[in-house]
């Protein structure tokens, strides 16, 4: 990967963080789309071990 691919991808990272993290829905949408909640907020049972008290989550 050239150093011009390198900055490209960066920035292209950089955009995208920005979207997900603009709002708690766009962010919300990112975690479901990843896979790690159900449409209706759950945490899908590959993530359910993680040590995050559901008040803070």
């Amino acid at each position: 990967m050239s150093d011009q691919e390198k900055k490209q991808y960066n920035k292209s990272l950089e955009t995208y963080k920005k979207r997900v993290l603009s709002s708690k829905g766009a962010s919300q949408r990112f975690l479901i789309e990843l896979g790690v909640f159900t449409k209706n907020g759950n945490l899908r049972k590959p993530y359910k071990h993680l040590c995050i008290p559901q008040e803070q989550a």
